[in-house]
């Protein structure tokens, strides 16, 4: 499970590539943590890890333990293959202490772990790719019949595809399932337009969202005090897309901190957390979009998994995503290994008959 301090470690990753490589070469290396005291409250931020190429060998307190696991996932060990580096988060958490440790060894009191993924070294400054991760051939049809039949399929939707910006209450259905697109992601067998997130809303019979509901918090606010901002501690697509561009700008770990934290901004953050999130508004807002009419909470579940796993690269999606796609510097690797703006269910393969209720419902609806 991803943890607070995951989303804080990855923002360090520059920093700690640059320092490892003065302590292979046996120079002080030390990284700044400016707002990792913001993640919570203890006596002593005193903890350590050991990494030795892509594989955390020991670690201590669970701040350490994410910093490890961080740093051996990201792959930015790989040129000192033979070295163990010991990062020390010193007492008052302000400062990360990098050294090389000798061989790697397996205390006693505290945490192994075995197995770990590899990742490419990633220039500093940028957060890596994520780990590879393996998944069965998906067991719908052979060769990739599925995602090509799957896009086929949408382009009668009533209405066509619009940007979210134009779109209003009354364009779309009470419930139904949407599909976002992103100008310059496209399909590689034809240069068609390739879908990069899959949702819907409302999955139990007590909630009474609406589509629109769903699409305006992703928006943003269309009015009102500040015109053009959100909320991005409400849905987790805005929560995505502001810390991809965090990454990809550069911008300082504490304000990473402060837009991860969902009690709320912290203060020395919370303006420039206003102008991202109408950075997040003008990015989210020029997506098109197209949705599907689906009543029953039950069948938006259906369609949004099952759609979910044939656009994914994880499972049985076929489409690359651009070397520019804003989602390579979001912070969890579901998003990007799977090439779409979704965390939940990209590794899953398609149902065997969902085609058919896709189709089903596209010409019920149509």
């Amino acid at each position: 499970m991803t943890s607070k301090y995951d989303w804080y470690w990855a923002a360090c990753l520059g920093q700690i590539q640059a320092a490892l490589g003065r302590a292979a070469g046996g120079l002080p290396a030390a990284v700044a943590t400016p707002g990792l005291r913001d993640l919570g409250a203890r006596q002593s931020w005193y903890g350590l890890a050991e990494v030795c190429g892509s594989e955390l060998v020991r670690s201590s307190m669970a701040h350490a333990t994410s910093l490890g696991r961080t740093v051996a996932a990201s792959g930015i060990c790989a040129p000192w293959p033979q070295d163990t580096f010991r990062l020390t988060v010193g007492t008052a958490g302000d400062t990360v202490t990098i050294t090389t440790a000798g061989p790697a060894s397996q205390a006693a009191s505290t945490t192994p772990h075995r197995q770990p993924h590899r990742a490419p070294v990633t220039p500093a400054g940028e957060l890596p790719p994520a780990p590879a991760v393996r998944t069965a051939p998906a067991p719908v049809m052979a060769g990739r019949a599925g995602p090509e039949e799957f896009y086929r399929l949408p382009t009668g939707l009533a209405g066509g595809a619009r940007r979210l910006r134009d779109c209003r209450a009354g364009d779309c259905p009470r419930g139904g399932v949407y599909f976002f697109f992103e100008d310059g992601e496209v399909r590689s067998v034809d240069g068609s337009s390739r879908v990069v997130r899959v949702g819907t809303h409302a999955l139990t019979a007590a909630s009474s969202a609406t589509l629109w509901d769903r699409l305006r918090q992703h928006h943003g606010h269309l009015g009102g005090r500040d015109p053009g901002s959100g909320n991005h501690r409400a849905p987790v697509f805005r929560r995505h897309v502001g810390a991809a561009l965090i990454g990809r700008d550069g911008q300082p770990p504490g304000l990473l901190a402060s837009w991860l934290d969902r009690h709320g901004p912290h203060p020395a953050w919370a303006r420039q957390e206003t102008a991202l999130e109408v950075a997040v508004s003008r990015h989210i807002g020029a997506m098109p979009v197209l949705w599907l009419t689906v009543p029953d909470h039950a069948t938006r579940a259906d369609v949004e998994q099952n759609s979910i796993a044939l656009t994914s690269r994880l499972a049985d999606g076929p489409d690359q995503p651009s070397p520019g796609w804003l989602g390579h510097h979001a912070i969890p690797g579901q998003i990007r290994q799977s090439g779409l703006w979704n965390v939940e269910h990209v590794t899953r393969s398609c149902r065997p008959g969902f085609l058919a209720t896709l189709h089903q419902l596209i010409q019920l609806h149509q």
